[in-house]
């Protein structure tokens, strides 16, 4: 279900359109990333200068970080890299893995 992260991502950077939100993966480089239309670059951009620390968090756990949303080795571990970054309570938690199959 991604209407559950659309609405996050949504909330997350308000200023943003986000028409939907997917996690999707990279076939090339074999890691997981959040697709974001219409503008995945521009929303990336505003969500790093929201969460100036999303990129630091996401390099130390291990994620590429040389594109516009850190790319992680699974699923689970870019949901829970949104999930600190964006301070979710534990309800919005378990939504969003149960919405995204982790």
């Amino acid at each position: 279900m991604m209407q559950v992260l659309t609405y996050i991502l949504s909330r997350a950077v308000p200023d943003v359109r986000v028409s939907y939100a997917v996690v999707t993966d990279s076939v090339r480089r074999r890691g997981y990333f959040i697709l974001v239309d219409p503008d995945h670059i521009g929303y990336w951009a505003r969500f790093k200068r929201r969460y100036p620390y999303c990129a630091h968090v996401a390099q130390v756990r291990g994620a590429r970080v040389d594109v516009a949303c850190p790319e992680f080795s699974t699923k689970k571990e870019l949901l829970d890299w949104l999930a600190d970054i964006l301070d979710l309570s534990q309800g919005e938690r378990r939504l969003l893995y149960i919405c995204e199959k982790t």
